[in-house]
């Protein structure tokens, strides 16, 4: 079993939680309780922090808050998920930088036409926040439905604004 490791940053909205196993993502953090992100990742072995190794991914995320990137090439590991939970957070990857889609459509995109809901569901247990931009679904009246970060739908509204996203 490879070792994980995780680093704290600050953000514009607040302490970002980011961990890795075998140099694949496992976990990013959007505000909420050190102690918390810390006990969910043990799942994967004994935390061990290490800000060199989880720099590149630190550099990204700063680069996508001050609005120079677009895209992440940040290897992510979904593995520990549901075949359904994997399926929408795929998809969900494929959302473009600065655009939307609906809960709806998502379904529609994983073979789920009626599960609307349960892609809601999948997306607020999404563990790895912003790279995968769960923050870009909304719902079908154009309202931005929930978010489950500590900032909850504020947080929300502050990506989709800072991606240019929101009319």
């Amino acid at each position: 079993m490879h070792a994980v490791v995780w680093c704290k940053s600050d953000s514009p909205l607040g302490a970002l939680y980011v961990a890795s196993r075998a140099g694949r993502l496992v976990a990013l953090s959007l505000g909420g309780d050190e102690k918390a992100f810390l006990n969910e990742i043990e799942r994967w072995g004994a935390p061990r922090f290490s800000a060199g190794e989880l720099g590149g991914v630190v550099r990204q995320l700063e680069e996508y808050f001050a609005g120079t990137r677009t895209a992440f090439d940040v290897e992510v590991d979904l593995s520990g998920l549901s075949p359904f939970q994997q399926s929408v957070l795929q998809e969900t990857l494929a959302i473009p930088y600065g655009k939307v889609k609906t809960y709806k459509e998502l379904a529609c995109a994983v073979g789920k036409p009626g599960a609307a809901r349960a892609v809601g569901t999948a997306l607020g247990n999404n563990p790895i926040a912003i790279i995968v931009p769960c923050h870009r679904v909304i719902a079908s009246d154009g309202t931005l439905g929930g978010y489950s970060s500590a900032g909850g739908i504020a947080d929300k509204r502050r990506l989709l604004a800072l991606e240019g996203a929101l009319a």
